[in-house]
């Protein structure tokens, strides 16, 4: 099974829920339910789920497309899949999914950003 990016749908608002409450800030189900809607409810803003290699959701990432960039909001992994090579794999599929857009980040995640262009030279 090759991993890949599943846009976000209702039934895996769960699973989303569960993958955000690894960010410190996300431990609250009204801060997660508030954070889902932010998404859902802007057309540039989307969120997708991570599907590593056995078939498992273990990633989610929040994006908001703009001007000429695609912003990383979040991008959140289980413990389990919590490296540099799967940060790597994501954003390659982002900017896969986004070809006319530059891949940017939020303060928050603009460090993991330039790794990944260090790293895969984009």
């Amino acid at each position: 099974m090759a991993m890949m990016l599943v846009k976000y749908r209702d039934d895996y608002e769960k699973t989303t829920m569960g993958l955000l409450s690894f960010l410190p800030d996300f431990h609250s189900v009204k801060h997660l339910t508030g954070e889902l809607d932010w998404y859902k409810t802007g057309h540039n803003r989307q969120m997708y789920l991570w599907k590593n290699a056995d078939n498992q959701f273990t990633g989610v990432v929040g994006l908001e497309c703009l001007d000429e960039v695609v912003l990383v909001r979040q991008l959140v992994l289980s413990p389990q899949d919590r490296n540099d090579t799967t940060r790597a794999a994501i954003l390659n599929a982002v900017a896969e999914l986004f070809p006319q857009l530059h891949v940017m980040g939020t303060i928050a995640t603009t460090p993991m950003i330039m790794r990944w262009q260090n790293l895969d030279g984009h």
